[in-house]
């Protein structure tokens, strides 16, 4: 199981990470300490269960809700000094399994976690049975496997473009989630309620994405005049760039004079959607 872990006072910090690794079957895939942070992780990492250890369980209500929104919904143990039963309630009503008070007994952690992680493995077996024997959407809201499939081709698609280690993969990643998630085009994204960005902070955004697509339409450009007969190349050229910007880069590389091309932020994105549902292999 993929445990990630959201704490906002430090002095449990530790001991928390140490109950979770613990067990060897779990694997903690990222530490948190303020919302944002934990938000904009979890839009890139593959998380079954979420640990929330904060002195305010609003705070981690109102990251649940948030996340809820993007259509990310881990399992969520939650861990505070609260006793109150109106904020116990208010946190199940949220979506959280399990309740744990500070300071948390090692063995109850254990137990919880196990009791999380088999209920999460017997959810996915079902998924699986039901997609087995029937081709009807299930009842169990889009299948996690089927999410992490979609987020595994588009990490193999902006490493086939040679991408994924330039500065704007982050950002590529972050508004993708977004859309296969919510299975919108670009153009419906909400960049405010679901990345916090304001119309400043978006340009920036799209200046870094630019700079890294124009390296991938680069790269690109270079297999397509390599192997022009190749479908898949042919194929991604014109799903994420239009073919005939690239052909315009296989121009300059000839050393022939002709205009820039063009990348279109919507064009690439809404094509790396479709390629996410697994048209093609590479």
């Amino acid at each position: 199981m993929n445990f990630y872990l959201f704490e906002n006072d430090s002095r449990h910090t530790t001991t928390i990470r140490d109950l979770i690794e613990a067990d060897f079957n779990n694997n903690l895939v990222g530490i948190g300490v303020s919302p944002t942070q934990a938000y904009d992780d979890l839009l890139q990492l593959r998380v079954d269960i979420m640990i929330i250890s904060s002195n305010d369980p609003e705070v981690g209500i109102q990251l649940i809700k948030r996340l809820e929104q993007v259509q990310i919904k881990p399992h969520y143990i939650m861990i505070s000094s609260a006793e109150d039963v109106a904020t116990k309630e208010a946190a199940y009503h949220a979506g959280i399994d399990f309740f744990l008070e500070h300071p948390v007994s090692p063995v109850e952690f254990k137990h919880v976690t196990r009791l999380v992680a088999s209920y999460c493995q017997q959810i996915s077996k079902l998924s699986e049975i039901y997609n087995i024997s029937s081709q009807v959407v299930t009842p169990f809201n889009r299948p996690q496997s089927e999410h992490r499939l979609q987020m595994d081709r588009v990490n193999a698609i902006l490493r086939f473009l040679g991408i994924a280690s330039e500065t704007g993969n982050k950002e590529i990643l972050k508004i993708i989630r977004i859309m296969v998630d919510q299975n919108i085009s670009f153009s419906s994204i909400d960049f405010q309620r679901d990345l916090g960005l304001d119309e400043h902070e978006k340009k920036i955004v799209y200046q870094r994405i630019r700079r890294a697509l124009r390296v991938g339409i680069t790269n690109l450009a270079g297999m397509c005049n390599e192997y022009s007969e190749n479908e898949i190349l042919l194929e991604y050229a014109n799903a994420l760039f239009e073919y005939q910007n690239v052909y315009i880069e296989i121009q300059k590389m000839r050393h022939e004079d002709v205009p820039n091309g063009q990348i279109s932020l919507q064009h690439f994105f809404d094509g790396l959607l479709q390629e996410s549902h697994g048209k093609l292999s590479i």
